[in-house]
Formats: C-alpha cells, structure tokens, sequence
C-alpha cells in the first residue's frame, strides 16, 4: 500500500494568515459601523469553539445584539482575499512538500472553512513559492455542510480524491481540525499554527518540528499502517 495522498486542513497550514483573518473582520465591523475590534485572545476564543461558518453570529448573540451577520461575513471574505492578495509568505516547508508530491504522483488536496475568494487569492500570491504546483482538490466553505471539528470536510476531500481507504495523510493546524482528521480515520501531522498557542492542552500527542516535510508526513501515515498491521 502507498501514500496516494496529502490533505491540508485549512489556508493556516500553508500560511500564517490568523493576524490578517482577524484585521478583515475588524476592517468588516468598521464598514458597516458596528462598533467591535476583535483583540486576539476574542477571536482565538471564537476561533477555538469552532464546528460553524458564523463567527460574528456567534459573538453578537453572546453580546446580545441583532447584526447582519452574513453581510458581515461577505465583506470579511472580500477584505481577507485583498489582504492576502497583498503577498504572504509560505509557511516552512510547504514549497518542499507540494513539490515532493508533485513529483512523487501524491495527490493535494486543501479543506478549508474560507470561501473561494480568498483561497484563490492566498493561491496566486503564493503560485510561485509553491512553483506552480497546484491543489487536486480543494473542499471550501460551500463544499461541506459542517466545520471542523465534525469531520464533512475531510471525508468529502477522501470521496473527491478517489483513493483507497487508508491511503492518505492530514496536515493539521488546530486541535480542531485534527479531531476532524481522526473522525474521518486520517493519521495526521501536526503543524502549530499561532491559534495552536491556544489549543495547547488540548494537543495530546507530541508536537512535530516547526518545518513541514515529506519525512514528516511519510512516518505518520507509515505509523498507522504499521499499528493497524499489529
């Protein structure tokens, strides 16, 4: 049996986008004159319940506040996509692991909660970095009917994929999103991301090293394999 495939989970796997997602939503709340700014410890807050799409619903029913909530959301999409069209870096290791795959037949694949805009602006800015290699599939917002930690998204990319059971491995970010890996039965790496500072103590395995690598993935995804042999 072979590794046929890598499934990012989330556009935080490939870059260090959480400062910006949360400079769009405070650019989005100012647009339409609602009087939030998000400091980090609130929205690594929201970001760590996780399992929906509506982060500002979320906050203005704790506040107790009536908002447009999905207006608000469609300007936070458009405000991240200009913000990471503006040129982000990649994180360590992930040119290297993109074209390990390309070259190796291991298919990519990315699920991400974010809409198409600025998954496809993350992707342009970063097209050269990666060398052009491209994802096979890609599972965004409108493509799952649940977030992370509920698993749709990484079953769907399995289901896209066409591979074999067992066949591929996750790059995870989150605690969240590695519960998502295990409920759709996928070894995973683990790849701290600045939300992960959070989710700390709810990591219960040992953390893998700050670089992202063929090496990395391989050893997980051989782990499982040899454990489910045993």
């Amino acid at each position: 049996m072979t590794l046929e495939a890598v499934i990012f989970s989330g556009i935080g796997t490939l870059a260090e986008v959480a400062d910006l997602d949360r400079a769009a939503w405070n650019a989005a709340f100012r647009a339409h004159g609602i009087a939030w700014n998000w400091s980090w410890d609130v929205y690594a807050e929201l970001m760590r319940q996780g399992g929906d799409r509506q982060l500002a619903a979320r906050y203005g029913a704790h506040l107790g506040q009536v908002v447009d909530a999905e207006a608000l959301d469609r300007t936070h999409q458009r405000q991240f996509a200009t913000m990471l069209a503006g040129g982000v870096p990649l994180r360590p290791g992930v040119a290297r692991v993109m074209n390990w795959a390309a070259r190796g037949g291991v298919k990519l694949a990315l699920v991400s909660r974010s809409e198409t805009e600025p998954v496809r602006a993350l992707l342009k800015a970063t097209a050269r970095e990666r060398g052009g290699v491209a994802f096979d599939v890609a599972i965004l917002r409108e493509d799952a009917s649940h977030m992370a930690p509920h698993p749709a998204g990484m079953v769907a990319a399995i289901t896209k994929l066409g591979i074999g059971q067992g066949r591929a491995v996750a790059v995870v970010d989150t605690a969240l999103t590695r519960e998502a890996a295990q409920g759709a039965g996928l070894p995973s790496v683990v790849f701290h991301g600045r939300l992960a500072e959070t989710d700390a103590d709810r990591f219960d395995g040992p953390d893998m090293s700050h670089a992202l690598s063929p090496e990395a993935l391989t050893s997980a995804w051989r782990g499982i394999r040899n454990h489910a042999a045993e």
